[in-house]
């Protein structure tokens, strides 16, 4: 376990970084990009926009479940997990993201998420998709690198594979706000 976080730790600092298994296998890494001041058609976020508190135990925990399985279609829980939190409290990452904008917690279509915010997409279905930002224009994901349909792996990945791969439409970030009921 030691081992792992590690090496997760060591990747996400490197410049190389781990993208996904699939996309290290076809030798690519898709999605990175450059903000300009004139156009803004960056793919990933130009780069942190500081940290949310607590975010360093958020980001360890996260680092620490990369390589597990068990969370497919179960983005929300391993969400909420990421931050200490048996579950989620939402149905959908859908129904949290429309929660957040409700209550102005939500940061649309900022592409400058702090570390440790919990970014959405729309997905086309009635779900949608919630992961944790770690930095370095990487998150960590479940499902995006499965190789086996059903296995809920997951995987710390660049921040674009979700549109790229899914073809899911980035919708903002919101800090990590759980009931406490």
């Amino acid at each position: 376990m030691i081992v792992k976080a590690t090496l997760a730790t060591a990747l996400l600092a490197s410049s190389i970084g781990l993208v996904a298994p699939i996309a290290l296998a076809a030798g690519g890494t898709e999605g990175t990009c450059v903000a300009t001041p004139t156009e803004d058609t960056c793919e990933t976020p130009a780069g942190a926009g500081g940290d949310l508190p607590g975010a360093d135990e958020a980001v360890a925990r996260a680092l620490r479940l990369v390589g597990g399985h068990g969370y497919y279609q179960l983005c929300a829980r391993l969400a909420a997990n990421i931050w200490g939190r048996p579950r989620a409290g939402y149905f959908s990452a859908a129904e949290q993201w429309r929660q957040m904008v409700a209550t102005n917690n939500a940061h649309p279509g900022d592409r400058r998420p702090p570390t440790g915010a919990l970014v959405f997409w729309e997905t086309g279905g009635p779900y949608g998709h919630v992961a944790v930002y770690v930095g370095d224009g990487r998150i960590v994901s479940n499902d995006i690198g499965d190789t086996i349909p059903g296995e809920g792996g997951v995987y710390l990945v660049d921040f674009a594979l979700i549109e790229s791969q899914w073809g899911a439409t980035y919708l903002g970030w919101a800090p990590p706000i759980y009931s406490t009921t």
